[in-house]
């Protein structure tokens, strides 16, 4: 993000010449402090762009703490009683999005300054046409009001009334000084800078300390053949004189006094360069905070591999065809970088045609669906994985399609227990190093853990790391912040190094990490009869009569006092099955207790199977009552 680059390039800034101002302003080498300003200025915008990973081991650590809950006994048949459902209102919301805002503040006050900085340089260089040449290679125009007595690269403009000859030499060498040197280089440079950081006062402040630097050098190389009191007297002078141009060096813009306090101050020592190589320090302080990512090594037993059919990111490609799955799913293929890519459509295929190129974003696993009759054969599915599309563009990003995501502060598991992904945004500890608080944001809700009866000892968390923590007990202290202190577990996402509560643990999960899920009393008769689903509302349904099968888009279904929605929903009365795709179910608390790509149902058996990444996970339904 181009922003966040430039708030980090400001803090360089704003480092560098911290350094600058507090350690090497005072010294007297005009030279070295004139490079120093211009290479840290570049550096500050070559560090955030440097990637550099630094790897670190870490070990896995185990808590144990003695805490009060009723025992949860496992039992191979986990229901879980879920009260009525709430009626469902949706709600559209339209929000104006700030940082499209800021991108165009931005650029639009960056073009304009730029602009402004080209107006400046063509408006200088009309006066340059008519000149004459020195005998130093200086190119002498004369001009009686505007700016004067400065120079433009080898352009010197000049008010001769009221100069003698030897104060119109001591000013010509001082303009020579500025142009064997080429300060005007500088001066341009600048002018783009200050252009890019518009927003940053830093950037002012380098400008000024530049051209005084730029002062400097040249009094000093003028002062030697003239005398510090002679070429003193010509600076009080011409003081009056202003340059309003701030692409040209005038010979008296800087402040008078600190240039003449200059002229007299005594030289620094040669000892004292060593001085600079402080600067060096700053800069790999700056590389370790914006350039270095520290990857922790994992030395977790992984026993699961790398799903072949998960693909991340934005696929760009040709339609190659549209077309409807034998079981009722409209799919089309991609071709892109060679391959081909079957996507899902079934929201927006009228939106789309056969040779049409697109931008597909995709983020999860690939699922198929298959088909089963009453005896559990199957007797149709889809050809193949098919990819869900999150955001679906053209090559100039019109939006074609979009998915709308809930946002949730946890979610719930069969076993009661909460699960929720987030970042680390503080964490506290007392005087031993011992891990008291650790503060979960994810850009949206705030989740407090409280650890301090925990006895946690833990060097390797660190602030902005990825988390998978699930616990109980939460209470709502204020709008979306949540605090508990009976956390259950907490993974590094992915899983590189864990922090468990043995005792909450051990009566929450298996030791495979299956789910303990309590016996609800009073509900252990058998099921009856199949679960009866409810159809609430749906975009647009479509049916194979037949074979008793609908097919619905964004519906909302009630089903076991859940409610289920998805965005793509293929029910089979015949067989008692359902599936549903890119959906979620919720208790009667509007809960989310869990989301997946693919959810299966079988309605005779009332349960269903989900998909979560890499795992398949099964869960009870009971019928309505």
């Amino acid at each position: 993000m181009i922003l966040i680059y430039l708030l980090k390039v400001s803090a360089c800034t704003a480092l560098f010449f911290g350094f600058y101002m507090l350690v090497l302003r005072k010294f007297t080498f005009f030279k070295i402090n004139r490079f120093y300003l211009l290479a840290t200025m570049m550096l500050s915008f070559i560090i955030p762009v440097l990637q550099f990973e630094v790897k670190r081991e870490i070990t896995m650590v185990e808590t144990e703490a003695p805490v009060n809950i009723p025992e949860i006994k496992p039992t191979d048949q986990a229901p879980q009683l879920i009260q009525p459902v709430m009626e469902y209102q949706p709600m559209v919301k339209h929000k104006l999005n700030w940082m499209m805002v800021l991108y165009y503040v931005y650029g639009t006050t960056a073009l304009f300054l730029l602009l402004v900085c080209l107006w400046r340089l063509f408006s200088l260089l009309k006066h340059t046409n008519r000149y004459t040449k020195n005998g130093y290679g200086l190119k002498l125009i004369i001009k009686t009001e505007g700016f004067t007595n400065c120079s433009f690269f080898n352009y010197v403009f000049i008010n001769n009334v009221d100069l003698s000859a030897t104060d119109l030499s001591v000013l010509l060498k001082h303009e020579q000084v500025h142009t064997r040197q080429y300060h005007s280089i500088d001066k341009m440079m600048l002018m783009v800078f200050k252009s890019i950081l518009w927003f940053n006062p830093i950037v002012y402040l380098y400008d000024k300390a530049l051209e005084q630097v730029h002062e400097y050098e040249a009094d000093e190389m003028t002062s030697t053949d003239y005398g510090n009191e002679a070429y003193a007297n010509l600076l009080l002078k011409l003081a009056i004189t202003k340059s309003h141009t701030p692409l040209m060096h005038n010979f008296v813009k800087s402040p008078i006094k600190d240039r003449i306090k200059m002229l007299f101050t005594a030289k620094s020592k040669k000892m004292k360069k060593l001085t600079y190589l402080f600067a060096i320090p700053v800069a790999l302080g700056l590389i370790w905070l914006f350039a270095v990512q520290v990857v922790y090594a994992q030395n977790i037993k992984d026993e699961g591999k790398p799903s072949k059919d998960l693909y991340e990111g934005a696929l760009k490609g040709k339609v190659l065809n549209i077309k409807k799955e034998t079981i009722g799913l409209y799919t089309f293929d991609l071709l892109s970088n060679g391959k081909v890519y079957p996507i899902e459509a079934n929201t927006f295929k009228e939106k789309i045609k056969v040779g049409d190129e697109l931008v597909v974003y995709i983020s999860g696993k690939g699922f198929n669906i298959k088909k089963t009759d009453r005896s559990g054969k199957v007797i149709a599915e889809t050809n193949g994985l098919i990819y869900s599309a999150t955001k679906v563009t053209t090559l100039t990003g019109s939006l074609i399609y979009e998915q709308k995501i809930e946002n949730h502060a946890f979610l719930y598991e069969a076993n009661k227990a909460r699960s929720a992904s987030s970042k680390i945004k503080s964490i506290e500890k007392n005087v031993n190093g011992k891990i008291e608080k650790i503060v979960l944001n994810d850009g949206l809700f705030t989740i407090n853990l409280n650890l301090k009866a925990q006895n946690i000892l833990n060097n390797y968390l660190k602030i902005g790391d990825r988390v998978l923590v699930k616990f109980i007990g939460e209470k709502l202290v204020s709008k979306n912040t949540y605090t508990t202190d009976k956390m259950i577990v907490l993974y590094s996402e992915p899983k590189k190094y864990i922090i468990k509560n043995e005792a909450l643990y051990n009566r929450f999960y298996f030791n495979d990490g299956k789910q303990k899920v309590a016996v609800v009393k009073n509900e252990a008769a058998k099921v009856s009869g199949p679960v009866e689903p409810k159809i609430i509302s749906f975009k647009k349904m479509t049916g194979d009569v037949k074979h008793k099968v609908s097919y619905m888009e964004n519906a909302v279904i009630d089903i076991s006092n859940c409610r289920l929605e998805a965005r793509y929903v293929e029910l089979d009365q015949a067989n008692n099955k359902m599936i549903a795709k890119n959906a979620s179910l919720k208790n009667s608390k509007q809960n989310v207790m869990v989301k997946s790509d693919l959810m299966t149902f079988d309605l005779k058996k009332g349960d269903y199977r989900i998909d979560i990444g890499d795992e398949t996970k099964t869960g009870k339904l009971y019928p309505n009552r």
